[in-house]
């Protein structure tokens, strides 16, 4: 047993576990999918263009599923952002506090993304709930697909959200908005 005793020792182990699932099989997966949707994008798009100005025939089906994983990309993109810690962010602010301010300005940040995020997932379920019936014009899938990414990303982005609100309040040293902090 370490000093911390057998709680402590669970709680060590828990944190493992979630960052070797966060880190280790969320993360590339979710690198993956945006990587195989940005080059399926790339292909659709320029197959339809092809199609419509030099064969002049329009691949309709294109536009429809393009846009489909042009939604996944934004939405599964964020999730890879906020992974990895690089959206936008004001990162000046911060530095003039303390580290307890930095802390306290982190957590308020991160409190107002968990907020937004739960938000997200609960009305994306309900959006996706209600239109899955409803079927697109072209290729007939069913609508709630395009909503689906709204809980998926959600969920996914509130676990590295959870995961940075925990490190904030854990680290002795305050906040960066950022991964690098570099902006002046």
């Amino acid at each position: 047993m370490t000093r911390a005793g057998p709680q402590g020792e669970a709680r060590l182990a828990a944190r493992a576990w979630m960052d070797h699932l966060l880190d280790r099989l969320t993360g590339p997966a979710v690198d993956w999918a945006v990587g195989i949707i940005m080059a399926a994008l790339v292909v659709m798009v320029f197959s339809g263009v092809l199609s419509r100005y030099i064969f002049n025939y329009s691949l309709a089906w294109s536009d429809e599923l393009a846009g489909l994983l042009f939604v996944w990309l934004t939405l599964l993109g964020s999730v890879a952002a906020l992974r990895r810690r690089t959206h936008m962010t004001i990162g000046f602010f911060p530095r003039l506090f303390g580290p307890l301010g930095q802390r306290a300005i982190g957590v308020y940040v991160m409190a107002a993304i968990l907020f937004f995020l739960a938000f997200m997932v609960v009305e994306g379920v309900t959006l996706t709930r209600v239109t899955m019936g409803d079927k697109s014009a072209v290729l007939r899938l069913p609508i709630g697909l395009y909503y689906l990414s709204l809980p998926v990303a959600g969920v996914l982005m509130l676990l590295y959200a959870l995961r940075q609100v925990w490190t904030i309040w854990r680290s002795p040293h305050g906040w960066q908005a950022t991964a690098e902090s570099a902006e002046g």
